[in-house]
């Protein structure tokens, strides 16, 4: 392994010398209205430095913007993004030729399906704002819970950061006694080009296998340093700011279902005894509860709101008051020959 130096935001800063001439060809080449999305993943694991080496790569190229004249401040704080929404609405105001990095760990892929959907509205925007030829950097855990059209046609290469693992002996217990035991490492990463992770994906899906030794790396195993290339303070707090109001969200989200399906269950109680004629024993054998969460249950919850929905609205299992005399209503006019 051999880095090279490049100055940064007036300091100087290392990456992989490999890694760094398959980027130079992709500066080479977006003057000429290309392009680009890159994807860094971490090997289907979390805490291993897959967020240092994206930023280190977004630093990297925004020397490179910088050095040819196309953009003298093409990546800062300002275009990191950890809501899929805001780079959406964000992005297409950034300086033509901005290096825009995406880090999606802490809410896309808390719901796969969601993110399908998302990813599906992120291949949509980058065709619709090719045109101001930036340079994506996407971060995930994991490539091959990708669709096809962003794992193979959108994307132009893989980084898979990976952790080492060292067998050592170490004295762990200050008694003078060294054990045997496996050192983790940070700073490691396989390059994927362009067919290398195609042919990566498609022997996946075929042998529904998700690893990534299927397919052998486009160059030896690379490094990186433990270096921020934008100030490493403000970065967490923005990252646990957006954290803050993804769980935020998420809260008032869970609040509402929560209320929602409350209502249902306190709805369900009055209709197991009104309609059916059940005992307060009964229902909570029905419910899965004790009797004592029913009896509070009806003397707290069940009032005029829930007697309203009982009788407006239809109930899964049943139908309310209202609705069964609609239904009995309409029958009864079908046997006379009415419409």
């Amino acid at each position: 392994m051999v880095y090279i130096t490049f100055p940064y935001k007036g300091k100087i800063f290392h990456i992989d010398r490999m890694l760094a001439s398959q980027l130079n060809s992709l500066a080479y080449n977006i003057r000429s209205d290309w392009d680009f999305v890159l994807l860094v993943t971490g090997d289907r694991s979390v805490r291993v430095g897959k967020s240092v080496l994206a930023m280190q790569v977004a630093g990297y190229l925004a020397y490179l913007f910088d050095k040819m004249g196309l953009n003298q401040d093409a990546f800062n704080i300002d275009n990191i993004f950890f809501e899929s929404q805001k780079i959406m609405d964000d992005a297409p105001y950034k300086s033509k030729h901005s290096v825009i990095l995406y880090d999606e760990g802490r809410e896309g892929l808390a719901a796969i399906k969601a993110m399908r959907g998302f990813q599906q509205d992120l291949v949509d925007f980058f065709t619709e704002c090719g045109q101001l030829n930036h340079l994506f950097i996407i971060v995930m855990p994991d490539f091959f819970d990708l669709k096809e059209d962003m794992a193979v046609a959108r994307s132009e290469l893989l980084l898979n950061v990976y952790r080492s693992e060292t067998a050592v002996t170490r004295e762990i217990f200050k008694d003078g006694v060294k054990y045997p035991v496996v050192k983790y490492g940070r700073g490691f990463f396989q390059f994927y080009n362009k067919q290398r992770k195609k042919k990566l994906y498609d022997i996946a899906r075929a042998k529904h296998i998700k690893s990534y030794a299927l397919v052998k790396a486009s160059l030896p195993p690379g490094q990186f340093p433990n270096e921020y290339t934008v100030d490493e303070i403000e970065y967490k707090k923005k990252k646990l700011d957006s954290l803050m109001r993804f769980k935020e969200k998420k809260k008032v989200k869970e609040n509402s279902i929560s209320k929602r399906y409350k209502k249902y269950y306190h709805t369900l109680m009055y209709y197991l005894k009104k309609e059916h004629k059940l005992c307060m024993a009964d229902i909570a054998r029905i419910l899965g509860v004790d009797k004592a969460t029913i009896s509070l249950s009806f003397k707290t919850n069940i009032d005029e709101e829930f007697i309203k929905m009982y009788n407006d609205i239809q109930i899964e299992g049943g139908v309310g008051v209202k609705g069964k005399e609609s239904r009995d209503n309409s029958n009864t006019s079908k046997e006379k020959g009415e419409i």
